[in-house]
C-alpha cells in the first residue's frame, strides 16, 4: 500500500508540473481580456470601471504576474520556432506575421505608451 501512495504522489506532481505552464497562460490571457474589456467599454460603463481597476490592482503585484508573463513569452517563443521551421504546420507565412504583430503591440505598449503616458 505504501508503494502506491507513493505513486500516487509522483503523478500528482507530475500532472501540476505540467498543468501549472496552462495555468499561468490563461490567468495572462484573462489579465489581456481584463485590459481590453476596460478600454472597449471604458469608465463610463460599470463592467469596463470595473475591469479597469481589476486589472490595475492586479498588476500593481508584480510577484503575482511575473511568471504568467514569463510563461506567456515562453509559449510565444515555442509557437514562433514551430511557425519557422521547415515543419511548420501551416503552409502559409501569415501566423509568423500574426505572432510578429502580437510582439510587436506587446512590446510597443510596454515601451512606448507607457514612456508617453508618464
Amino acid at each position: 500500500m505504501d508503494g502506491i501512495a507513493r505513486l500516487v504522489v509522483r503523478a500528482g506532481a507530475l500532472l501540476r508540473a505540467c498543468v501549472r505552464p496552462l495555468g499561468y497562460l490563461a490567468f495572462v490571457v484573462a489579465l489581456g481580456a481584463l485590459s481590453l474589456a476596460s478600454r472597449l467599454l471604458g469608465d463610463r460603463h460599470e463592467l469596463g470601471f470595473f475591469a479597469g481597476r481589476l486589472n490595475r490592482t492586479i498588476w500593481r503585484y508584480p510577484e503575482v504576474t511575473r511568471t504568467g508573463v514569463r510563461m506567456a513569452w515562453l509559449v510565444w517563443i515555442v509557437l514562433f520556432v514551430i511557425a519557422i521551421s521547415p515543419d511548420d504546420p501551416l503552409a502559409t507565412r501569415w501566423d509568423e506575421v500574426a505572432l510578429l504583430a502580437l510582439a510587436a503591440g506587446v512590446l510597443w505598449r510596454r515601451f512606448a505608451v507607457r514612456r508617453v503616458g508618464r
